[in-house]
């Protein structure tokens, strides 16, 4: 579907007050053209602009939208680490974009092993090997 995107309710809720505004300058825009203060020609040219305007501001707003996190647990998830050492319990030690962390794995791994990261129980990252 094309617009799956426009499920995401961040998107929803943002495209709904771009309406807001845009009908609310269209208004503005009729008003000033009912008292004379502007004409017709010119309050179609602001009101064209407008739209333009809006319709580059959605654009810009949904790709920031649709972009990974940066932080938190998600941010983390997919990327690659090595491990750094392993406890007499099978816990080990990786290291995430420079970052150590403790983890835990089912696969069997050795010392400095690629491993991805799966996901996260608390503080620990649950990694396969990769």
């Amino acid at each position: 579907m094309v617009f799956k995107w426009f499920r995401n309710e961040a998107v929803i809720a943002t495209m709904d007050e771009i309406i807001i505004v845009l009908a609310l300058i269209i208004l503005g825009l009729a008003v000033l053209v009912y008292f004379g203060i502007i004409t017709p020609k010119m309050a179609t040219i602001a009101g064209l602009g407008t739209l333009l305007i809006a319709i580059l501001l959605t654009i810009s707003i949904v790709k920031v939208q649709k972009k990974r996190p940066a932080i938190g647990p998600e941010a983390i998830i997919g990327k690659i680490g090595l491990v750094k050492f392993i406890s007499s319990k099978g816990e080990l030690v990786v290291e995430v974009e420079g970052e150590y962390w403790i983890a835990k794995t089912i696969d069997s791994v050795k010392l400095g092993d690629a491993v991805r990261v799966t996901g996260m129980e608390g503080l620990k990252l649950r990694v396969r090997k990769a």
